[in-house]
């Protein structure tokens, strides 16, 4: 198939593309050496895909298409596999093609810092997903951190100016991405928190009467949050003390000195320090002294299922005061320092994922963000036409097509 000569209006930004053209033509001999990135993806009755093998470009690969043709679920798959969520909300079923009763995303990872490795998720309409990696199956949770992206969609900007679960989900997400175990901790979270509010909903209901044997049972599920609380507390109190100088030397280029940019953890607690030890305790004192405020509501009211992720823009909270230009700006700073965290990290730059948000942005930003996504790293970027990007851009990536779910190369 021959692509369509297309054409490139000069504008503002102009001079920024043509410097990263050419700083992308010197990187792409590097980018076909080392390097996390995809060797193979291939998808099986996967949203509106039937069937897809595809071998990307090492570098950036540009995916076209009208609205509702495929772009944004070819990101998904990748995204479920390196995250285990859906890039986005609604149930897992939906996943799975229609009139279909199962699904597969299946890549080949290479990885500078590990050996090459298989990792495919199966999914079905009557039974729990299975992953598999080297064909061997695990649990849902082996195969995070095997590759990491960082994706950016319009979806994102709920980060910013929506409610404190959609942050706690950014917070989860990114770090369940550098940690393995983070992800564990939050399932026997989640399991002891539901087991927990059972036993407070049918005490609301039968009266609040304690017995011995019901107190050893409460204080049973409260060691239970105590242990796997702590740890996800510690954790995002870690993970936004690193992205935070981060996310501000972003914010400062990207508003050109204008703005400043500061994130804070704030969790359910009254205090979280790095100690673990110190969180638990003090987490294990504020479930004792909310007990009978909990037994009335019949729900837990402490722990890490209330924290919150606070940003802010020259001192005011970005989420109220900022303006939806400045929300995108915020959105893209915490994107580029979760990028040179993941650097920092794993020594290697994650994958990239840009979903249509290039047309939203100016060209300056879309410049930085260029250049933040190539520095040696694999980009998928979808866009409804090509020619939101210049020629010098064109030249040295790799361009598909995508119309009701059949992807096929431009040449």
């Amino acid at each position: 198939m021959r692509a369509t000569k297309l054409r490139h209006t000069p504008t503002v930004g102009t001079i920024y593309y043509n410097n990263i053209g050419g700083w992308l033509s010197t990187r792409r001999g590097a980018l076909s050496g080392g390097r996390m990135r995809l060797l193979t993806l291939q998808l099986h009755n996967f949203r509106n895909y039937e069937s897809l093998q595809l071998a990307p470009d090492a570098g950036l690969n540009l995916i076209t298409g009208e609205n509702a043709q495929g772009k944004t679920n070819l990101l998904e798959a990748i995204y479920l596999l390196a995250t285990g969520r859906a890039l986005r909300a609604g149930r897992e079923e939906e996943l799975i093609r229609w009139g279909a009763e199962e699904a597969s995303v299946r890549a080949e990872v290479h990885r500078e810092q590990a050996l090459e490795v298989r990792v495919e998720m199966r999914l079905s309409r009557h039974q729990p997903r299975q992953v598999l990696v080297d064909g061997q199956s695990y649990r849902a949770s082996a195969a995070l951190g095997l590759f990491n992206v960082v994706a950016f969609s319009a979806m994102d900007l709920e980060v910013v100016r929506g409610q404190p679960a959609d942050r706690r989900r950014y917070l989860d997400v990114e770090i369940g991405m550098l940690s393995p175990a983070y992800v564990r901790a939050l399932a026997g979270y989640r399991r002891a928190l539901e087991q927990r509010n059972r036993l407070l909903k049918s005490l609301r209901e039968s009266g609040g009467t304690l017995t011995p044997s019901v107190i050893d049972l409460l204080e049973a599920w409260d060691e239970q949050l105590v242990r796997f609380g702590s740890s996800l507390m510690v954790a995002r109190e870690r993970f936004v003390c690193a992205l935070r100088p981060l996310a501000r030397e972003a914010h400062a280029e990207l508003s050109e000195g204008r703005e400043l940019l500061d994130i804070r953890y704030a969790p359910a607690l009254e205090e979280v320090s790095a100690e673990r030890e110190q969180v638990a305790e003090r987490f294990r004192q504020q479930l004792q002294q909310a007990r009978a405020e909990e037994i009335r509501r019949g729900t837990t009211l402490v722990g890490p299922q209330r924290d919150d992720l606070l940003l802010f823009v020259d001192g005011k909270e970005a989420r109220t005061y900022a303006s939806q230009g400045q929300q995108r700006t915020v959105m893209l700073s915490l994107k580029r320092a979760e990028f040179e965290l993941t650097l920092q990290e794993r020594g290697e730059p994650p994958i990239v994922l840009l979903d249509d948000v290039m047309s939203d942005l100016d060209d300056l930003r879309r410049a930085q963000l260029l250049r933040m996504t190539l520095r040696g790293a694999q980009a998928f970027i979808t866009a409804t036409s090509a020619e939101t990007f210049p020629q010098e851009i064109l030249a040295v990536a790799r361009t598909y097509r995508v119309r009701q779910g059949q992807l096929e190369a431009v040449q």
